[in-house]
């Protein structure tokens, strides 16, 4: 099993906008087309940060994105939003979504 998987998209990236961040992207996989950076990672851990910072400055107010890092070993969830040139995280356990599945559907 692989350490994580990471994906994003990331709406409103101008052609110019996307030339200032290109060689700062750290995914293996990615595609650049109508505006919209989609990313993807399956691996190693990978240090997405940095990269999410630039993201938001290049950004600012005439873009959003969202990136997925799934933690396969320590079975965490971190949701990073990117709006209005600002940063947000949200970090789920999966065995509590798993649970909270299970009781309210009973499988």
């Amino acid at each position: 099993m692989e350490d994580v998987r990471v994906y994003g998209d990331f709406h409103g990236l101008t052609p110019d906008k996307f030339e200032r961040i290109r060689d700062e992207i750290p995914f293996e996989q990615v595609e650049y087309k109508d505006n919209v950076l989609r990313v993807d990672h399956e691996g190693k851990y990978l240090m997405v940060e940095d990269f999410l910072e630039l993201m938001a400055e290049v950004m600012a107010d005439e873009g959003r994105g969202a990136v997925e890092y799934i933690d396969q070993l320590e079975w965490e969830v971190t949701r990073y939003t990117i709006e209005n040139g600002r940063i947000s995280s949200k970090l789920v356990k999966v065995d509590n979504v798993l649970d909270a599945h299970m009781r309210d559907h009973g499988l």
